[in-house]
């Protein structure tokens, strides 16, 4: 089974997303990944629950992804994150320790999403970048 990379805007040295197999036709544009990466969007469109998973906080490629992909500073994700959890709104991402086993995860959990860099190409299958969705009501919302 191999994951699913959806370059948005990707260039040599960029973050990648990565999902799931068996969600790789949803197509994500950047209000869809913040709703994701928030923990605002908690199930995919057929009903199956999102699994995120990030790196841990300071690493590069956490504070890439952070920057190229959600337009935003981790910190604010940081702060987001401990927000849902002290409230009891909800869960904060599993952290991995490496970008193989974001790889491992992603591929092995339904419903997961995750990001690498955008070198890291053998096991990723290109999917269309930046295409927007079209409004589906609540069915989106998490």
């Amino acid at each position: 089974m191999a994951l699913v990379c959806a370059p948005l805007g990707a260039r040599a040295g960029s973050v990648e997303v990565i999902v799931n197999p068996d969600h790789s036709s949803a197509p994500i544009d950047r209000n869809l990944l913040r709703a994701i990466f928030t923990m605002r969007l908690r199930q995919w469109p057929d009903g199956e629950p999102i699994q995120v998973f990030v790196m841990p906080d300071g690493s590069e490629l956490s504070n890439q992804f952070c920057r190229e992909q959600l337009g935003t500073f981790p910190y604010v994700m940081r702060a987001t994150w401990d927000r849902i959890v002290f409230t009891g709104t909800g869960l904060a991402p599993t952290v991995v320790s490496s970008e193989r086993e974001m790889r491992e995860r992603v591929r092995s959990t339904p419903g997961a999403v995750g990001y690498v860099r955008s070198g890291e190409r053998s096991e990723l299958l290109p999917v269309q970048p930046n295409v927007l969705l079209a409004p589906l009501g609540g069915f989106w919302r998490g």
